[in-house]
């Protein structure tokens, strides 16, 4: 039986991610905790993931900013290491609500203060940036809204904020990766579960780098966050 719920959240997720820079990993996580143990569910969450991530990189890898990308990802790679094992260690029940919980206040952030709030592209303000999202990485799988709030404040450019916010994207996903891998979260993952969020991510890619130029998504994401905002009251009510 091929897993429809699988592919309609990656590809999704995929295309909102093309356009705004990120959105792939938290609608993933809004609903793979209830189809799988949740170590699992963020280990195949930043899998599937890499496929968008690695393809943005690639095409716009001459506009990533490292000055401004480095005070982000340092302090964000180091605490999410922390906060990686603390997760793993945790029960996964708690580990869903608590998620549940960082999903409503992630929605509501982004549609209520995320216009009214600016951050300086300042290296102090960049660790901040970097230690919250590495927590929220570690905890979570959830990386973005931390990091996509100062490096949006920060370069002028869309290219350049797409280019650098997937930069710090793919270091963040190869650290969980390869320390979930260590603790066995790949032993048993499906490869043809991964293959299709594969495919779900690339298309989901295309059609979002194609289509935005033409479509408005305006109204696509606050319907989104709102969709996210209700899995993350089931998480909450469900664990």
């Amino acid at each position: 039986m091929i897993p429809w719920y699988l592919i309609s959240v990656a590809f999704l997720g995929a295309m909102v991610q093309a356009v705004t820079g990120f959105g792939a990993p938290i609608l993933m996580m809004a609903f793979f905790p209830h189809w799988m143990p949740y170590s699992g569910s963020i280990a195949l969450a930043h899998a599937i993931a890499m496929a968008g991530v690695v393809t943005l990189v690639v095409r716009y890898h001459a506009s990533i900013n490292w000055k401004v990308l480095w005070p982000l990802a340092i302090p964000s790679l180091l605490i999410g290491a922390i906060a990686t094992l603390l997760s793993i260690s945790l029960k996964s029940a708690l580990m869903t609500r608590l998620l549940g919980m960082f999903l409503i206040l992630t929605s509501l952030f982004f549609l209520f203060l995320q216009g009214r709030m600016t951050i300086q592209a300042k290296a102090r303000n960049g660790v901040l940036a970097g230690l919250a999202s590495g927590i929220c990485n570690g905890l979570f799988g959830i990386s973005a809204p931390p990091a996509a709030l100062y490096l949006m404040n920060g370069l002028g450019q869309k290219e350049a904020y797409l280019a650098t916010l997937q930069t710090f994207f793919l270091l963040s996903n190869v650290e969980s990766m390869a320390m979930r891998s260590a603790y066995g979260a790949y032993q048993n993952l499906s490869w043809g579960l991964l293959l299709l969020g594969w495919a779900a991510i690339l298309l989901g890619t295309l059609c979002g780098n194609l289509l935005f130029r033409h479509l408005s998504f305006s109204l696509l994401r606050p319907l989104v966050y709102i969709f996210v905002a209700i899995a993350g009251l089931w998480s909450v009510i469900a664990g």
